[in-house]
């Protein structure tokens, strides 16, 4: 049964026990009837501004008024499909229920014991908004047993909407997507902040979940709305990801969510295997290119990498190459360190991976030579060795070589009379072929060079060096002396000189010397007198030794100066011509002057003391044979 009037309006019937009066009894009954009806409306109309939320009518003592046993209460958010539970009606046929949507009641419908006294009202039927209420009225036998009233209520169908949650402070990216995650570089004990909004007219609470824990963040609201969470967990992990969900709930139980994704990156990346210019020997490289070090690179699920670094280990900052993992880097020299990183998104500087480098950008240098005195004497393989150093990688000894030559002046780089440079051997130290013969190269120049190679593939041409070759043969004398060193002026003052001419080696040629003499107070350019020469025979030198003979008559007063001169015209070619000359010196005395000294091969010192005593006393005699004279 629906009923659509006015639910305030009361019918008032006859009781049964006045239907047999008659007459004025009966109008009297009826009057007292109306006046305990008005009574019971004013005791009703007293209890209903009494309790607001409820408005319950009867028509007689024993009736029944169905109840609101889950409201709607005064103040309630509804959406949905809301339960509407009867109270109070187990004895009733029917409950008319009825909504007031602010201008007229709708009937709903009659609830009965058939629906357990229950109905599901769907609250989407109405527009939502407020002021909203419920009625409910009781029937029994086709009797209206009373009626009574929710409170007023709102109805709230629609959820959340516009949502927005904001990351805040993030190191890399915004969180609006997972290829777009909001990366922190945060410490365990640090503070994640979040900040969110929502439109709708019943708010009541928001929720924030998948955050890094332990733990997760409190609800905002209902009650007090912050807006915000600023949640530190005391223990957040060194990396991982997470998608905050914020789920935000009106007061109709209606909920929205809207997720974004963040990720903690605490630990740097790791660099990969780059390509290099450079080996691991040794180098004269002055670039070092490199390449790939993207291969194998890893941030393990972190923010990605956003580039790579390299510097040599002396230096103070690094070089970034960008993300293309490739790029130059001047080389010093020596032994290098070259380091090489890998950085993230967030900052993070992984662990060097460290390339040992050996540079050497200079060539090697060669010092002198060291080669024995070349001569015409020379046979079999001739050892000569150069000296060079290298300061960092060292001289390469089996590409480094020696090459020599003949040239005839001894200048220039490059021999003139072999015309080209003939290669030795590898190494710094070789021996010259067995081949060459050395007894054809009087007067020539050995001319040697090195090619030095260091073991960077430096390379260098030392300057040419020219030796010369001279003879074997060598003529000196062994000894010459005289056998007095004093003699009387005149032809009786003979002095005998013996001396001994060697040769080095073996010689079958003639040999012409020579004996002369001059004053020794002469001028330098005055002349020896020759007072003999001898030329030996061709085989009185083939047993290297040849004894002389000689005798030197002093017929002057004075000192001489007394030499014997092998190879006078320098006919033979010799060694060396330095040490073909031997000198004496003799003594001629006045006639008066007694006795002779004989020769015992003295000093200069004591020639020079003997000389100065003997003018003393020539001195001394002639100014005694002045004097017997006068007397």
């Amino acid at each position: 049964m629906l009923r659509t009037t006015e639910p305030a309006s009361l019918v008032m019937r006859r009781p049964s026990w006045c239907k047999g009066l008659k007459g004025e009894v009966s109008r009297h009954c009826s009057d007292n009837m109306r006046r305990s009806a008005s009574a019971l409306l004013i005791a009703a109309l007293f209890l209903l501004s009494a309790a607001p939320t409820m408005l319950v009518s009867a028509t007689s003592g024993r009736s029944v008024t169905p109840t609101f046993g889950t409201g709607p209460n005064e103040g309630d958010v509804i959406g949905g499909t809301f339960t509407v539970v009867v109270s109070g009606a187990s004895t009733l046929d029917a409950v008319q229920l009825d909504l007031w949507d602010g201008a007229s009641w709708i009937g709903l419908n009659n609830v009965t014991s058939a629906d357990s006294w229950l109905y599901g009202w769907d609250s989407s039927t109405v527009t939502d908004g407020g002021g909203y209420r419920m009625q409910m009225e009781g029937w029994l036998s086709g009797t209206s047993t009373g009626t009574s009233e929710s409170g007023n209520f709102t109805v709230d169908n629609t959820a959340p909407s516009s949502l927005v949650l904001s990351l805040l402070s993030p190191d890399y990216g915004t969180g609006a997507s997972i290829s777009d995650r909001a990366w922190y570089d945060i410490s365990s004990t640090g503070t994640l902040s979040f900040t969110w909004n929502a439109t709708d007219d019943n708010l009541d609470y928001a929720t924030l979940t998948d955050v890094p824990g332990p733990g997760a963040p409190s609800n905002d609201g209902p009650g007090f709305l912050a807006h915000r969470w600023d949640w530190t967990s005391g223990g957040f992990p060194s990396s991982g990801t997470w998608s905050p969900k914020l789920t935000v709930y009106d007061e109709a139980g209606l909920s929205t969510n809207l997720v974004r994704y963040i990720g903690i990156d605490t630990d740097g990346p790791t660099v990969g295997t780059p390509s290099l210019s450079v080996g691991s020997g040794w180098s004269n490289a002055n670039t070092l290119v490199f390449s790939n070090l993207y291969n194998g690179a890893t941030d393990s699920g972190g923010s990605g990498i956003a580039g790579y670094e390299v510097r040599d280990s002396t230096d103070a900052s690094w070089t970034s190459v960008g993300i293309g993992g490739g790029g130059t880097l001047t080389l010093q020299e020596g032994i290098r360190t070259i380091q090489f990183r890998a950085v993230d998104n967030v900052g993070n500087q992984g662990i060097e991976l460290n390339v040992t480098l050996k540079i050497d950008q200079n060539a090697p240098q060669a010092g002198g030579w060291l080669v024995p005195e070349l001569t015409t004497g020379l046979s079999g393989a001739v050892a000569v060795e150069v000296q060079a150093s290298d300061e960092f990688s060292g001289i390469d000894q089996v590409t480094s070589k020696v090459q020599y030559g003949f040239d005839s002046d001894g200048t220039g780089d490059t021999p003139d009379l072999t015309g080209a440079w003939v290669d030795v051997a590898q190494g710094l130290s070789v021996s010259l072929s067995a081949n060459i013969d050395w007894s054809t190269k009087e007067g020539q120049y050995l001319s040697l060079r090195a090619v030095l190679y260091d073991n960077a593939t430096n390379t260098a041409n030392s300057a040419t060096q020219h030796f010369l070759v001279l003879p074997s043969l060598d003529l000196s004398w062994q000894s010459a002396s005289l056998d007095r060193l004093v003699v009387r002026a005149g032809t009786s003052g003979v002095v005998n000189v013996t001396s001994v001419l060697v040769s080095n080696e073996p010689y079958a040629g003639s040999i012409s010397v020579r004996l002369q003499t001059a004053p020794a107070d002469r001028d330098n350019d005055d002349p020896w007198t020759t007072l003999e020469t001898r030329t030996l025979s061709a085989s009185a030198l083939v047993d290297q030794t040849e004894t002389m003979l000689w005798s030197i008559t002093i017929l002057n007063q004075g000192e001489y100066d007394i030499r014997l001169v092998v190879d006078p015209d320098d006919a033979i070619s010799e060694r060396d011509e330095g040490n073909n000359e031997a000198y004496m010196v003799a003594q001629g005395s006045s006639q008066r002057l007694v006795g002779a000294v004989p020769s015992f091969g003295p000093s200069l010192l004591v020639v020079g003391v003997a000389g100065a005593w003997i003018g003393w006393l020539l001195s001394r005699r002639e100014k005694q044979d002045a004097q017997g004279e006068q007397d």
